[in-house]
């Protein structure tokens, strides 16, 4: 008959407890490594420089009559109107190198035949609505308005009050039902 040791098996008892208890610590820490790293990657850029903060007016506009405003949104200073709209909303979009972000999809609401996202500038002086002639990576909010810049790569700054992503087909009509309409903003 064999005899069975106690102290043996409750040595091997203690190894395999040992050896689960470091299994999960290195499970743990190497979840946690990922997750810092991945956090450092994906920091905007202003918000790592920590340059102060600006305020924008956004509206969505859905093209089915819900609109959602977000005013007085405190954004990093330096953000684009992209990095400040993918703060606010669920957004899909595809980078092309040579003309940034062409946005795809805000909050499930994806662009399809002929309705798509397209983005509004409010002309404070003007009282009215401008198609945007920029893409959404090259508008920076400032505490003035827009800040862009020209082909020749002069700067821009219109004096604008809000911005506006509208669903739908035409660069003709205002996001907001009945409202005025520029080709450019006064300076």
């Amino acid at each position: 008959m064999t005899e069975i040791n106690p102290n043996r098996s409750r040595f091997r008892s203690n190894k395999f407890y040992i050896g689960i208890i470091l299994v999960a610590a290195l499970a743990l820490s190497s979840w946690y490594g990922a997750s810092y790293y991945l956090q450092q990657l994906y920091v905007k850029p202003a918000a790592k420089t920590g340059g102060g903060v600006v305020s924008l007016n956004l509206l969505f506009n859905y093209g089915n009559g819900t609109l959602r405003w977000n005013n007085s949104t405190s954004i990093p200073a330096g953000w684009s109107l992209y990095d400040a709209t993918a703060s606010l909303s669920r957004v899909e979009a595809s980078n092309d190198p040579t003309y940034g972000h062409f946005v795809n999809s805000i909050d499930g609401v994806r662009s399809s035949g002929q309705s798509y996202w397209l983005l509004w500038i409010h002309c404070a002086k003007d009282r009215a609505w401008m198609f945007s002639q920029w893409g959404v990576d090259v508008l920076k909010p400032t505490s003035n308005g827009l800040s862009t810049e020209n082909s020749l790569h002069n700067p821009i700054l219109l004096s604008s009050d809000a911005v506006a992503w509208n669903y739908g087909g035409s660069d003709t009509a205002p996001p907001i039902s009945g409202a005025s309409k520029v080709d450019f903003c006064s300076s």
